[in-house]
């Protein structure tokens, strides 16, 4: 596939160029602000810095006590400026200056959300600011409400507006020591960060098609489809298997609705987004098991989350399903899938357990802790989910360091990383070969 270039930098490298930028911005004023106070190290630094941009939520200090407020703000920014995308970002702020954008940093915007035209771009990045903007103010609101009547109203509206965009974005970050736990049983604060959580999830197409379809009519495209059967599915079936194998390990002291409430929650914060109400060092081992298949799936394209994608995952199904009723095409909705877009779920699929094995290896030839809890712990650090088994802080510099590559190649994707590392900015001819067959299976 030839890459997309404009002047002479294909649009990958720029994407991943402005997420460094902003993680080496965020490193400094996380480690300016907190010296006079509690000092941090650089790679404790980093790695926040890089968590709150790939909005994933592992932290190696504890947000809420250890940082300062000045770095507990410019965590948030990050969190916000990471979950809308660099690309997005940068080409609002001289729009809100009133000034004009030109083609290339059109081609930038829609680049970074994995689009192909800038038609409509601007339209584009309005609808994407209102309907983060909107949905953040509501979640903030809800939040508010669930926070007052513990804290007093200064208080609760910060944690209100923090968990808010940190739930929007998809980023898990939380300024209470033991995340949401203290909310397992009320409605408020679980149902409002669920809700963002999905979506946030959902992707900015789905959402202004689904706004465009409510308010016009018509048929939801074969995508937005694919992304709303996936996300109901995973959810649903979340919900009871997590009811089934913790309703006697980690939510055995609560009432069968509370049982039912919480398999609710747990089943959609692990796909990206690292929220959790009961400590997942309770959850018997097939309930991790269940958590690492949800992180691994992740969010839906052009989101804030990360993960293979649902729509990945959804086309790989499909084409396993085509391929044992002996079909020759894969056909969704009446409409047939390119060979090209199956190819590269594939690949993306290879690389992405590739990528899992080979740092969790890395990461047990460094730490002393079992291999399944490194892994458990890459998995959420290349889905940007935020979710841990307690190990986090207690990694060294190096397993550190392998995290945040993780944390990076999750949230710029996989492919987008090795498109701009790999591919030149001038394509040769092609050639063409003769077919060979090769046994499979």
């Amino acid at each position: 596939m030839k890459p997309r270039t404009y002047s002479s930098v294909p649009i990958e490298r720029t994407v991943a160029g402005g997420f460094l930028s902003l993680i080496g911005a965020g490193t400094f004023l996380i480690w300016l602000f907190n010296v006079p106070v509690r000092p941090i190290g650089f790679i404790d630094a980093l790695f926040t810095a890089t968590s709150a941009v790939c909005v994933t939520g592992l932290s190696v200090v504890d947000t809420g006590t250890f940082l300062t407020l000045p770095s507990q703000l410019v965590v948030l920014l990050l969190i916000q400026l990471g979950g809308l995308g660099v690309m997005t970002a940068t080409t609002a702020l001289p729009l809100l200056m009133g000034q004009k954008i030109d083609l290339r940093r059109r081609l930038l915007f829609v680049g970074g959300l994995g689009l192909d035209t800038p038609a409509g771009a601007v339209r584009l990045l309005f609808q994407i600011l209102k309907l983060t903007f909107l949905f953040e103010g509501l979640g903030t609101l809800w939040l508010f409400i669930g926070f007052l009547s513990d804290e007093t109203p200064m208080r609760a509206f910060y944690l209100a507006l923090f968990h808010s965009v940190s739930a929007f974005c998809n980023a898990g970050f939380s300024l209470f020591s033991s995340n949401l736990e203290g909310y397992a049983t009320t409605f408020a604060v679980p149902s409002a960060v669920m809700i963002l959580v999905v979506v946030g999830g959902l992707g900015s197409p789905v959402l202004i098609e689904l706004v465009h379809r409510l308010r016009r009519g018509g048929r939801l495209s074969p995508y937005c489809r694919l992304v709303l059967l996936m996300t109901t599915v995973l959810i649903g079936l979340g919900t009871f298997l997590f009811s089934l194998t913790e309703g006697q390990e980690a939510f055995r002291a609560l009432s069968w609705p509370l049982k039912l409430w919480n398999a609710l929650f747990h089943s959609v914060t692990p796909r990206t987004a690292g929220f959790d109400t009961v400590s997942l060092s309770r959850f018997s081992d097939p309930g991790v098991a269940l958590t690492v298949l949800l992180m691994l799936i992740g969010a839906s394209p052009a989101s804030t989350g990360g993960g293979m994608k649902t729509t990945t995952v959804g086309l790989l199904l499909a084409s396993t399903w085509t391929d044992l009723r002996g079909k020759g095409e894969v056909v969704l909705w009446g409409r047939r899938i390119p060979h090209w877009t199956l190819t590269r779920a594939t690949s993306l699929f290879f690389l992405y357990l590739g990528t899992l094995f080979l740092s969790s290896f890395l990461l047990a030839l460094m730490e002393p802790h079992s291999f399944l809890t490194l892994f458990f712990e890459a998995v959420s650090a290349l889905g940007t989910v935020g979710l841990s088994l307690g190990v986090t802080a207690d990694l060294g510099p190096g397993a550190k360091l392998v995290l945040v590559l993780l944390m990076f190649w999750g949230r710029v994707g996989l492919m987008t990383f090795l498109y701009g590392l790999l591919l030149e900015g001038h394509g040769g001819g092609k050639v063409s070969y003769a077919d060979t067959d090769v046994p499979v299976g």
